[in-house]
């Protein structure tokens, strides 16, 4: 019982204290060290709350036995979705009806086109750093290459659909495109259930909850490991995300590179992770399916909500988002169409997808 009280009462106190000190740093005169403290906080319990949802999800799936392409593309996938999955939600909900659409379809769009550029491209980055650490000439992630293929397929239809139904501008072809969408992620599911395991999966022998808390290996456990997880993520990357809007008022920083820039890289910073985190450690099935499942996700569910409960009125800016993840797919299922292997140079492309939209932004 004391050892439940203790975990409720660090999750609780985590939150409480992040607030008490986006509080000073608000009614401070400069306020930049209290800043500077607490983004270093938030990222720390991004980082805590990424390591624990990734441990607990890789029992979980071991518990359920999934492959590592099932447990990396529905498990993590989802998992790390829902933060950034929130905030169209909230945005309809709450604020002025314009500019709650406009977050909504910003939020809606954004996260797949961030996690197709700015996060392979990072993932990308892992890869050589662990090659080097090898002395690996030509570095590369090994996956299972059925299974990236059929969720980069999922992908590009997904993001063709919604490309079409933004340039129609028809409502009831908003409401078929939502429709489809719905139902081709619920087959998508039915169909990554049956992923089979590769030769050499294996999953973590170590569990955080029994190691630091005595909890045995049992699937109440697992799952609470895995909420917690989740909880730390979602509550750092509002941390993240609250302090850094501070800066940018504090400091004048434009809210373009505020938009563009830091935010996305923030609230998409629990996929990030725990990919890198995977990739460091060999399990890239895991790592490439925690982004590309996350992308199935958010391009399916999320996008259904935008077409049918808001306008779906795209400026060029969220058409060249749908056309980046297109081709970046694209390429990646190339690079996979006859193997097992992602060289890092296909990952890093998606960093010039980026570049190429901030500059296609700004100019």
């Amino acid at each position: 019982m004391f050892r439940h009280f203790i975990l409720i009462a660090a999750l609780v106190l985590v939150t409480w204290f992040s607030r008490l000190l986006e509080g000073a740093a608000l009614h401070s005169p400069s306020g930049y060290p209290l800043i500077a403290v607490s983004l270093l906080a938030g990222m720390l319990i991004i980082l805590a709350g990424c390591e624990l949802f990734a441990n607990g999800v890789e029992h979980l799936g071991d518990r359920m036995n999934m492959s590592h392409a099932t447990t990396g593309s529905l498990l993590a996938g989802v998992g790390t979705a829902l933060p950034e999955t929130i905030v169209p939600i909230l945005a309809l909900i709450a604020g002025n009806r314009a500019r709650g659409q406009e977050i909504a379809i910003g939020a809606i769009l954004g996260a797949p086109f961030m996690l197709s550029t700015l996060a392979l491209f990072l993932l990308g980055l892992t890869v050589l750093s662990r090659g080097a650490f090898k002395k690996d000439a030509s570095p590369t992630m090994s996956v299972n290459a059925n299974a990236l293929r059929f969720e980069l397929g999922q992908i590009i239809f997904a993001m063709t659909l919604i490309f079409l139904a933004s340039v129609l501008r028809v409502r009831a072809a908003n409401y078929l495109c939502a429709s489809i969408l719905f139902v081709s992620y619920l087959f998508f599911i039915s169909r990554t259930m049956k992923h089979e395991a590769e030769e050499g999966e294996e999953y973590t022998e170590a569990f955080h909850f029994g190691t630091f808390l005595g909890y045995e290996k049992k699937p109440l456990w697992i799952s609470l490991q895995v909420l917690a997880g989740l909880f730390l993520m979602i509550g750092g990357a509002s941390v993240f995300v609250d302090f850094i809007s501070l800066l940018a008022v504090k400091s004048g920083i434009s809210a373009l590179a505020l938009s563009l820039i830091i935010v996305p890289f923030a609230t998409e910073l629990p996929e990030k992770v725990n990919s890198i985190s995977w990739t460091l450690r060999g399990r890239d099935t895991l790592a490439i399916g925690n982004i590309t499942g996350s992308m199935v996700f958010q391009s399916t569910v999320p996008a259904s909500i935008g077409l049918i409960f808001t306008s779906w009125s795209l400026g060029r800016a969220e058409l060249l988002d749908i056309i980046s993840v297109i081709l970046m797919s694209a390429l990646l299922r190339i690079a996979v169409a006859r193997g097992k292997k992602i060289p890092a140079a296909i990952l890093l492309v998606g960093g010039i997808f980026y570049l190429v939209y901030i500059m296609g932004i700004v100019f």
